[in-house]
């Protein structure tokens, strides 16, 4: 699988994970105010999540860069 690939499945379970865990929120047996309370630390932290994926994301295509490039030859001038 190419890293294309895996980090557009890797997107798309975690925006599977975040509507599925909005969704059970919404039907919890709490009052109004728990809920929203509850919606916003796992907003957080879903976005701290986020934040982490596409650092490890971009530092993943930095360094298949870095690979791809120690392995290609040097066009000499």
């Amino acid at each position: 699988m190419s890293n294309d690939s895996s980090g557009n499945f890797a997107l798309g379970l975690l925006l599977g994970v975040a509507v599925g865990v909005g969704i059970g929120l919404l039907y919890a047996p709490q009052n109004g105010s728990a809920t929203r309370s509850m919606l916003k630390e796992k907003a957080v932290e879903l976005s701290e999540r986020a934040e982490e994926f596409a650092e490890n994301v971009r530092d993943g295509a930095a360094a298949a860069k870095r690979n791809l490039e120690a392995r290609l030859p040097r066009a000499e001038t």
